[in-house]
């Protein structure tokens, strides 16, 4: 896989605008390097891989997203996150676990996770229900609050079909942190919900007594009574 990654590497690195540089650093507060590959020639170049990424075996493309994981540009670390969703369903194994809080504890921030967490660990969630189950008593109890928003937002994608029981659960559970990444997935949940439910929502900004960023995001849409 070192071989296939530094061949990544090249083509992004002869796609680089080293203008860009500056400014896709500082929108991501200076956390990590960059080539200077925007996200539209980027995905040109994914698509360049992906025949080549579409048959590596489920061990085989975790590998390739550890190595992606170990090279200090973020673009090429994108890769990986194009090649997850892109191929997770195919190549998803109930003992996944790990892996996902491998990637979501490591050069994690926003831009990375919550990709993974409502798409990948989503289906996981779905597919392995009981193998899911045993994980989030592991991210619960973490202290990395990475692991703790990907239990308030891996239910984003499921509309009418969220388990509205667990979701209260977890922001119950994790309220109490003011972290701006914790109170946002609060309010970002129940902003989702809101779309078909919005009773539902209103009830539980007010039993869970939501102030601040968790309100405003969670009543966005829910009529004024």
């Amino acid at each position: 896989m070192i071989a296939l990654v530094q061949e990544i590497q090249s083509v992004l690195e002869n796609a680089k605008d080293p203008n860009r540089v500056r400014q896709m650093e500082a929108y991501m507060k200076n956390h990590f390097s960059f080539i200077g590959v925007m996200s539209g020639p980027r995905k040109v170049i994914f698509q360049q891989f992906k025949p080549h990424l579409q048959q590596l075996s489920s061990e085989q493309s975790w590998d390739f997203i550890y190595e992606c994981w170990a090279n200090p540009h973020r673009e090429v670390q994108y890769m990986a996150i194009d090649h997850l969703l892109a191929n997770y369903k195919k190549n998803a194994q109930s003992s996944d676990g790990h892996h996902f809080t491998f990637v979501l504890s490591n050069q994690t921030w926003w831009d990375s996770l919550d990709l993974i967490a409502a798409h990948s660990v989503g289906h996981f969630a779905r597919q392995f229900p009981s193998a899911f189950s045993e994980l989030a008593q592991e991210w619960e109890s973490s202290a990395n609050f990475w692991l703790h928003r990907t239990l308030l937002i891996h239910q984003l994608k499921y509309k009418q079909q969220t388990n509205l029981e667990l979701l209260q659960y977890y922001i119950h559970t994790f309220k109490w942190n003011k972290e701006f990444f914790i109170q946002k997935a609060i309010g970002w949940s129940l902003r989702e919900v809101s779309k078909w439910n919005p009773d539902w929502v209103r009830k539980v900004v007010e039993s869970e007594n939501l102030l601040g960023l968790a309100r405003r995001e969670a009543m966005k849409y829910v009529p004024i009574v």
